[in-house]
C-alpha cells in the first residue's frame, strides 16, 4: 500500500543530483497484465523502488505532475485529434 509519507519520499528525489547507474532500469521489469492492478503497482513499487525515478537504458527519467494541468485523457485525445488532421 502506498502511503503519503511514500508519496513524498518518491517526490522529493531529484535526478539531478543522483547517479544514474544507481537507478532501476525499467527495461529489467517483466510486466504481468493477467495481474490485478493492485498487484502490478505493488510489483512496479517494489521493483523500481521509486516510480517517479528512473532509469531507460543510459537515460535517467523523472515524472514530475502539474495540479494546473489539463488532465492526461483530455491531452492524449487532442494529441489523437491533431495526429489524425495531419498536424
Amino acid at each position: 500500500m502506498i502511503t503519503p509519507e511514500m508519496i513524498g519520499q518518491f517526490m522529493g528525489m531529484d535526478i539531478g543530483k543522483t547517479d544514474t547507474k544507481h537507478l532501476v532500469d525499467i527495461n529489467a521489469l517483466k510486466f504481468d497484465n493477467s495481474l490485478s492492478k493492485e498487484k502490478r503497482i505493488s510489483y512496479i513499487i517494489k521493483e523500481l523502488q521509486n516510480p517517479f525515478c528512473f532509469r531507460c537504458g543510459n537515460m535517467g527519467i523523472q515524472i514530475e505532475f502539474d495540479d494546473n494541468a489539463p488532465p492526461m485523457d483530455e491531452v492524449f485525445t487532442n494529441f489523437l485529434i491533431r495526429k489524425k488532421s495531419g498536424l
